[in-house]
């Protein structure tokens, strides 16, 4: 534990706007400082830092704090590591008093992932520098490469040995447990229970939070065995997410702010050399493609982007695929093109700083430019060709959400390629208003979804005094053709002792289980166009050669979402975009692909379906009770109570076995 007098002193030290903005770009704004609020989708700045109050507010959000409860709430750390990460930032001697057992126990479970991740990095940069082993083949390739002993320091750079030099072994005699290892992504469970080292004989790049701790890492093989995967990387943990985490954006935060640039590479080799050339403001995506949550990574430091990628078509395609990305998030975008035969890491290496710099102001271009020149590499001179270019130029502009900016790049379009202003602002309305429809139709789907999962499938509007709706109806409906689009010819095997009369495992298709228990009870769907679907599929399935499972769904998924009808093809799409392409076994605390659950997800949903329509039956039957009470029809009630009974036994009995499920 931390004394009361060092958490005074770091208090004192500590400057709200010098700490928040390790993570934040602020700009001063009389006597406070504004920036992005981190803890949101923040677009324009709403986040108020008070050095004098010592404070931050979020006008938007409303979270407020201290930079300690800022450092608690954005890096996930308890109050004490808080504190340390303070003193170390302010240069404050810690004294502590010794840890209870109870505190021990107390600390968080992220805390634990990250310590042994930063136990592993020690490991390798150890293993690298101070074994044979590590010397000869991991600092060689490294030096090979001309990365600099500095340069291989500062960013924590390693290597994993064979077997016999196992990270399991060593982290366990130092007392980290297994489920840490296990979980953090550094090692791997057997089914005896052992656990062994996901990284060995492969160069090792460790991946840093914001605040500059270890939290994942890349492993790149340097044996030529075309059966070795190149690059191994830590899965997806609680302490990662690949999709939200830029390779060296730690060490090139200052830089980025500094320059008000970001340079956007694709490598860990290309952040490291252009580092070493002086560029520090550039980042890598981390094994991944670039996605929305990076950029908003960088929109934290600055609103300009440049993109430099590998001269190759994948390269080219990488540059392409991000530009609209970058544009879509509000940040300005320019793109360098390499030459064909160099990456950012041999470009970086073969120039001065001063080069570098004079070739990125020299050659650096804006969307348009970039690409139209290189979309017109790969047309023709025909019209058709040229409209293709065009086209795909006015989808980038049409993304920028400042009017005034998509204007101006609008009347540059129409002026680079000769046409009429008008006609580039008409189009561009037109993809807007069609992705507005779009992102409106996915919100109500949701919407609708979400009343699903949180209200039974009925959502309160659906609800009648007369009965369940023929819309609330059509969720169960909706699942039913989920299955068949996606796993309709896929076997569904039922355990012998789940079906009744049966002495051996059950096999059947998911398309077989379906029609039976359909048929079984004359049921037909209530959703007009869920029953048009229904039965073109089982005509349209009907007449496929025998294939591999996941070939014949792909030719139906591909006959459906191309339907003529475009309400056909739009329903489908929507079923297999609305998919779940993993279930956790709880009990296994293992995920499990869904074409594995099948028995068990596709027999619910039929149970859920019957039970929502005997349902409805039995609401409205009690409805022609009460009517026939009111009348006096006296004639009727022994006829419809009977009847009532019976479907309320079948509904008891349903929902026993929904429940048993």
């Amino acid at each position: 534990m931390i004394d009361r007098a060092t958490i005074d002193r770091i208090l004192d030290a500590v400057r709200i706007e010098e700490v928040i903005g390790d993570f934040v770009t602020l700009r001063k704004r009389g006597t406070n400082y504004l920036g992005l609020c981190p803890f949101h989708e923040d677009k324009n700045p709403s986040m108020s830092v008070s050095s004098t109050k010592g404070i931050f507010k979020c006008f938007s959000c409303g979270k407020a704090g201290t930079a300690v409860s800022f450092l608690m709430e954005h890096e996930h750390l308890s109050y004490a590591e808080a504190l340390k990460y303070l003193a170390k930032k302010y240069h404050i001697e810690v004294v502590e008093k010794e840890e209870s057992a109870e505190d021990v126990a107390e600390r968080m479970r992220y805390e634990s992932l990250v310590v042994v991740s930063e136990y592993a990095q020690k490991f390798f940069q150890d293993t690298l520098w101070n074994t044979d082993t590590g010397r000869a083949i991991g600092l060689s390739y490294f030096r090979e490469r001309k990365f600099s002993d500095d340069t291989i320091r500062r960013f924590g750079l390693g290597y994993a040995a064979g077997r016999d030099h196992s990270l399991s072994v060593e982290a366990q005699r130092a007392g980290y447990k297994k489920e840490y290892l296990v979980d953090s992504g550094l090692c791997v469970e057997r089914d005896n229970g052992d656990i062994s080292d996901r990284f060995y004989e492969r160069v090792m790049f460790p991946i840093y939070s914001l605040s500059g701790r270890v939290i994942a890492f890349g492993g790149r093989t340097l044996r030529s065995d075309k059966s070795v995967a190149k690059y191994v990387n830590s899965p997806e943990t609680e302490i990662y997410n690949k999709s939200r985490s830029l390779y060296g954006l730690f060490q090139a935060k200052n830089a980025i702010s500094k320059s008000d640039k970001c340079i956007l590479v694709e490598g860990y080799a290309d952040v490291i050399s252009m580092h070493q050339a002086g560029i520090e403001n550039v980042v890598a995506s981390s094994g991944t493609s670039l996605t929305v949550e990076q950029i908003r990574l960088i929109k934290r430091f600055t609103q300009n982007v440049t993109i430099i990628y590998d001269g190759d078509e994948a390269g080219i395609k990488a540059s392409i695929r991000g530009i609209d990305l970058v544009l879509e998030e509000g940040l300005n975008v320019k793109v360098v093109l390499l030459p064909p035969e160099d990456d950012p890491d041999s470009f970086a290496k073969a120039h001065s700083k001063i080069e570098i710099l004079e070739y990125i102001k020299e050659t650096e271009k804006d969307f348009i430019t970039y690409k139209s020149e290189i979309l017109a590499r790969t047309s023709d001179s025909d019209p058709l060709s040229r409209a293709r270019v065009i086209n795909d130029i006015i989808q980038s502009v049409a993304v920028i959400p400042d009017q005034i900016l998509r204007n101006l790049y609008a009347d540059m379009t129409a002026e680079r390629f000769s046409l009429k202003s008008e006609d580039i602002h008409s189009k561009i309305i037109e993809i807007r208003q069609k992705r507005r429809e779009i992102k409106e139709s996915h919100q109500q789907f949701e919407e609708r979804r979400a009343e699903r999962s949180h209200g039974n499938g009925i959502s309160e509007m659906e609800k009648e005094q007369s009965g369940i709706s023929d819309y609330a109806l059509s969720f169960p409906e909706k699942e039913l053709l989920y299955y068949l689009m996606k796993f309709g010819s896929y076997v569904m095997h039922f355990p012998e002792d789940a079906v009744y009369g049966a002495d051996a495992p059950v096999e059947v298709t998911v398309s077989q289980y379906i029609k039976s228990s359909l048929d079984e009870d004359g049921i037909v769907f209530v959703n007009p166009l869920y029953k048009d679907i229904l039965e073109e599929y089982y005509i349209f399935s009907s007449g496929l050669q025998e294939e591999k499972p996941a070939e014949i769904q792909k030719s139906v998924i591909r006959y459906f979402s191309t339907h003529q009808n475009s309400a056909v093809s739009q329903a489908v799409l929507d079923m297999v975009c609305d998919s779940h392409p993993v279930r956790v076994k709880e009990y296994l605390n293992s995920m499990v692909p869904e074409e594995q659950t099948l028995a068990a997800s596709v027999s619910k949903a039929v149970l859920n379906y019957k039970l929502k329509l005997t349902d409805r039956m039995c609401i409205d039957l009690a409805k022609q009770v009460a009517e026939a009470q009111k009348n006096g029809d006296s004639g009727q009630m022994p006829s419809l109570v009977k009847r009532l009974q019976a479907f309320n036994r079948v509904k008891n009995r349903l929902a026993r076995e929904m429940k048993r499920m």
